[in-house]
């Protein structure tokens, strides 16, 4: 048994804050510890250290926050092979876990215990939900695709396990050769009955059955799962997914199972009516399933079975802050990879003196403001921050960045009237916006903008999700009237 007085490994998530994702870290007792790092804004408060206790052999799943700690009690040896097996999931490559000792005045909180595919499922939406076509989101590390794939599959189980038992049937239209005809009758076949005595008409009627359309594409997407193979990695995370998808599969067991192409195209012009709009989920669900053919193999022989997959959250808030000033304003210019958007320049703050011989080049910068915007008469420079701020001030590296932009960073040749930065706000708290301004004239404003981050909840349906980025480009419209003022 694990007891208080064992050794203690100190665990930090995403120590530059900026980083969501997954780990499995084996024991060498057969037993393993899984780490979710979840984005900050969905926690509460700051300075978190969650403790847990883990037995050898067993399996510990710790669910953490960027920047928070995790205290794991486990015996010495233990402690040991977790830690071998941070490291070989790792790589030298730490923003997503690292070893760290706990805060100073560290604010116990209980460990957030149980399944953690939910919140993975979560994970995986932000990175479907954020993608821009010109700049897609996605997971990093090995075996990431299949990693994907298995949660797309346990997505999709959960919420048929949520209906299976509201299956109703429903009218559907058929047609057969019937000897006592109903419905509407084909007039072909009914000459040639007459002509040839053939006691036998062609009728289409309405059917009360389950074998409806929309059956067929969950049951051919829960045929996908239960014969699908993942590495053996991937696998184990989830033992009892193909199980679990025929079960299913029996209860749908008068439906007819079609081709997996078949089923894409049924299910991307299907019409559900209102007693069907419960399954819309499910049939978001079932598309991704069907449509993902690829598994990635596992590659090479690890001398663990550590696994380490990430995603970079600080991008999916600034590709969320871009498809909400798209929205918001009509003259956007987006600089990104270290390439600058249409009409914005920013030369470099130091040049040779004007007489030199090479004073009319330019000397190259690579540094550009996030966005920079038009808003009534004025020009706007905006820089993403993914920091929760206090909303009173800036940080120093944030306002020198902005201080130059001030006086550098050009849209149309023209040069801003202010700034603004951009920040997400902690689960809870309101949007809000505070003015500063540039010493030492005093004649140029930087608003801290304080929005809301998108909840989990947001993430899970697509209107959800059109309603927040449409709810994100209301607050960045109403918040351009007081620059507008200023």
């Amino acid at each position: 048994m694990v007891t208080s007085s064992s050794p203690r490994l100190w665990i930090k998530a995403s120590p530059r804050g900026t980083r969501s994702g997954f780990a499995v870290l084996p024991d060498g007792a057969g037993g393993r510890v899984t780490v979710t790092v979840l984005p900050k804004p969905w926690s509460p408060s700051a300075r978190i250290v969650r403790d847990h206790e883990h037995v050898p052999g067993t399996t510990t799943h710790v669910v953490l926050h960027e920047t928070e700690f995790a205290a794991i009690s486990t015996p010495a040896t233990t402690v040991g092979a977790l830690t071998m097996s941070l490291m070989d999931a790792t790589r030298g490559q730490a923003d997503l876990l690292s070893l760290g000792a706990p805060p100073d005045e560290p604010r116990i909180a209980p460990a957030l215990s149980g399944d953690p595919f939910p919140s993975l499922i979560d994970l995986m939406l932000l990175a479907d939900r954020g993608s821009l076509a010109n700049s897609p989101l996605t997971f990093e590390g090995a075996l990431s695709p299949s990693l994907l794939r298995l949660l797309m599959q346990e997505r999709l189980l959960a919420l048929v396990e949520g209906l299976i038992f509201r299956v109703r049937p429903r009218y559907s239209e058929c047609t057969a050769t019937l000897g006592t005809p109903r419905g509407r009758l084909s007039g072909n076949s009914l000459l040639y009955s007459l002509a040839t005595g053939t006691p036998s008409v062609e009728s289409t009627f309405d059917e009360l059955t389950t074998d409806t359309p929309l059956l067929r594409v969950v049951a051919s997407a829960l045929h996908v799962v239960g014969s699908d193979r993942l590495p053996r990695k991937i696998a184990e995370l989830r033992p009892a997914l193909q199980s679990r998808a025929v079960q299913l599969l029996r209860f749908l067991s008068g439906v007819t199972l079609i081709e997996r192409e078949q089923a894409i195209l049924l299910a991307e012009s299907l019409w559900l009516g209102p007693l069907d709009q419960i399954w819309k989920p499910a049939i978001d669900a079932a598309l991704p399933v069907l449509r993902d053919w690829a598994v990635e193999p596992e590659a090479g022989d690890s001398l663990t079975d550590a696994l380490l997959i990430h995603i970079s959250t600080e991008k999916f808030w600034e590709q969320c802050l871009e498809m909400a000033l798209e929205s918001a304003f009509s003259t956007l210019a987006v600089s990104r990879d270290a390439q600058p958007g249409d009409g914005v320049s920013v030369p470099a703050p130091w040049a040779p003196p004007a007489d030199d011989q090479d004073s009319s080049v330019d000397p190259a910068t690579t540094s550009f403001p996030d966005f920079m915007l038009r808003t009534g008469q004025h020009v706007v420079v905006a820089d993403a921050k993914y920091k929760l701020g206090t909303g009173r001030g800036a940080g120093s590296a944030d306002g020198y960045q902005l201080f130059a932009y001030s006086h550098l960073a050009t849209l149309g040749g023209r040069l801003s009237d202010l700034a603004v930065l951009l920040y997400p706000t902690r689960a809870g708290r309101r949007a809000g916006q505070t003015e500063l301004e540039r010493l030492r004239d005093r004649n140029y404003p930087l608003w801290l903008v304080h929005l809301p981050f998108p909840r989990p909840i947001d993430l899970r349906e697509k209107r959800n999700w059109t309603a927040y980025v449409a709810n994100l480009a209301v607050h960045l419209r109403g918040f351009a009237g007081d620059w507008d003022d200023r």
